[in-house]
């Protein structure tokens, strides 16, 4: 997640809480970045996805979706 306030509020927080108490989910694990580094890993990810457009090459399946970003 990144560190929006959006994404810490009451209402996140507690429907965590309720996914784990309907025994949707056993636990819950939530990681913020440090401020200011919030969109370096997405940002990388969308650079692969770019230079593989740019080159003109096509994507067809999601296996080669994921070829792709590796």
């Amino acid at each position: 997640m990144d560190n929006a306030a959006d994404n810490k509020n009451r209402w996140v927080l507690g429907f965590f809480a309720w996914a784990i108490l309907q025994g949707w989910l056993e636990e819950v694990h939530l990681s913020m970045m440090m401020v200011g580094h919030t969109h370096e890993d997405i940002d990388a990810i969308f650079k692969r996805i770019t230079d593989q457009w740019r080159e003109k090459k096509k994507v067809l399946t999601p296996s080669g979706f994921l070829c792709m970003l590796q």
